[in-house]
C-alpha cells in the first residue's frame, strides 16, 4: 500500500497543469488611457502606455526626469481593425486591463459613433468599466502626452485621478463609464462627458511653459444621440443639484462690486414634479452650509446669506434656461416625474417633458457656519 501511495506522489507534479498559459508581467505592454477618433469614415485609436516602475515614488526621492509617456496609432475602419492595427507594431503583447480612462473626440460623438465603441468595450473583457469618461475638442495625443507638476506620472493628472481635484473644487464631476453606460440607457435622463482641454499658459517649470489639463465644458449625449456642447459658464447652476458636490466656491457681486467669496458645502437638495392641465412643473428647495473665505465690504451675516441665496438661485435658473434653449433638461427633471409618476411622465414626455415656466419656485436655504478667523 506504502509503495502505491508513493507511487501516486511522484506521478502527481506531472498531472499539474500549472500556469502554461500565462504571460510574464515584464513582457507585455500596458494601456492605460485610451483615445477615440472618428475620421473620414475610419477610426484612429490613441493608446497611452506607462512603464509602472516610474509610477511609484519612493518618500523624499525627487524625479530627475521625467517619466516617459508613450502613445501609439491605430487606424481602421472598425474600432477592432484600428486596435489591430496596433498590434503590427507594438513588439510585445498589448494588455488593455490597466487602461483607466477613456477619451472621446467631439467627432466621434457628432458622428454617433460612441454606440459601436460602447459595444466592443462590452464585450471585450480586459476593459473595466471603472475607467474614467472624457472627451476633448484638442488633438487626442496632446492630452494624452499632459503631465502634471514635479515630473509626475500621468496617473496623478485629472485625466487618470480626478477626484482630488474634484474635493477641493467641485465645477463638475467626473464620470465613470459605468455611470455614462446606466445614465445613457435610462429613457428620462440624459447624460454627460466632462469636456478636458490642454491650457498652455498658466504654469511653468521654472521658465518654461508646462501644458496641463482642465475642464472645460460638458458633452451631452442621450440614447445614441449626440445633443450639444456647453461651456463652464452655461453649467454654473450644475453643482447646487448634484449631490456629490463636495466643495463649491462662490463669488458674491453686488452689482459690479466684489462684496465676499464664500465656499459651499456638499448641498442638499430636493425635487417635487407636478402636472398640472398635462404640463410639468417643479419646485425646487435647496439647503447648503457655507463658510466665509473673504470679506470685502461692510455688511452682516443676514446680507451675506441673503445675497448668496439669490446668486444660488439666479445659477440655477439660468442654466436651466440656457440648456432649455437647446432641448435639454439638464437637471433631469423629467427623472423625478419618471419616478414618482410614470403615467404622468408617459402621457405627456414628448422629446422633452419640460416647459419655458417648469422650473416654478426655488427655495434657497444658506446657512454660514464658519465666518472665519474674524467674527462678521
Amino acid at each position: 500500500m506504502n509503495v502505491y501511495k508513493i507511487a501516486a506522489l511522484f506521478l502527481l507534479p506531472f498531472i499539474l497543469t500549472g500556469c502554461w498559459s500565462k504571460f510574464e508581467v515584464q513582457n507585455m505592454n500596458y494601456a492605460t488611457a485610451v483615445g477615440i477618433d472618428y475620421v473620414d469614415g475610419q477610426y484612429i485609436i490613441y493608446a497611452q502606455l506607462l512603464d509602472f516602475s516610474t509610477v511609484a515614488k519612493l518618500e523624499g526621492q525627487q524625479k530627475a526626469e521625467q517619466p516617459p509617456v508613450w502613445t501609439g496609432q491605430g487606424k481602421g475602419i472598425s474600432f477592432t481593425e484600428a486596435a489591430n492595427d496596433l498590434y503590427t507594431t507594438s513588439q510585445q503583447r498589448l494588455n488593455w486591463g490597466q487602461i483607466s480612462a477613456i477619451l472621446f473626440s467631439e467627432r466621434l460623438l457628432k458622428e454617433q459613433k460612441v454606440r459601436e465603441v460602447l459595444e466592443l468595450i462590452g464585450r471585450y473583457r480586459e476593459v473595466r468599466y471603472l475607467a474614467w469618461v472624457f472627451s476633448t475638442r484638442d488633438p487626442l495625443n496632446e492630452v494624452l502626452i499632459s503631465t502634471p507638476f514635479f515630473r509626475l506620472s500621468p496617473k496623478a493628472s485629472i485625466l487618470h485621478n480626478p477626484e482630488q481635484n474634484y474635493r477641493q473644487r467641485s465645477i463638475l464631476a467626473p464620470i465613470r463609464l459605468q455611470k455614462f453606460v446606466m445614465d445613457s440607457n435610462e429613457k428620462a435622463r440624459i447624460s454627460y462627458i466632462p469636456e478636458i482641454s490642454v491650457r498652455k499658459d498658466q504654469w511653468k517649470e521654472n521658465q518654461n511653459q508646462h501644458e496641463l489639463l482642465r475642464y472645460s465644458g460638458i458633452q451631452i449625449y442621450d440614447q445614441d444621440k449626440y445633443y450639444v456642447r456647453m461651456d463652464l459658464d452655461e453649467i454654473k447652476g450644475l453643482p447646487w443639484l448634484n449631490k456629490h458636490t463636495v466643495r463649491l466656491p462662490l463669488d458674491l457681486f453686488s452689482g459690479n462690486k466684489l462684496v465676499a467669496v464664500i465656499v459651499a458645502e456638499r448641498p442638499d437638495y430636493d425635487v417635487k414634479p407636478m402636472v398640472i392641465n398635462d404640463k410639468a412643473y417643479f419646485d425646487i428647495s435647496l439647503k447648503v452650509k457655507a463658510g466665509i473665505n473673504e470679506v470685502h465690504a461692510d455688511v452682516s451675516r443676514q446680507e451675506l446669506t441673503e445675497l448668496a441665496q439669490k446668486i444660488i438661485e439666479d445659477q440655477i435658473r439660468q442654466t436651466f434656461q440656457a440648456a432649455f434653449d437647446k432641448g435639454i433638461d439638464i437637471y433631469n427633471l423629467g427623472e423625478s416625474l419618471f419616478r414618482r409618476n410614470p403615467h404622468a411622465w408617459k402621457r405627456i414626455a414628448s422629446g422633452t417633458v419640460l416647459n419655458k415656466d417648469s422650473l416654478r419656485t426655488i427655495k434657497v436655504n444658506v446657512q454660514i457656519v464658519y465666518p472665519g478667523r474674524y467674527k462678521l
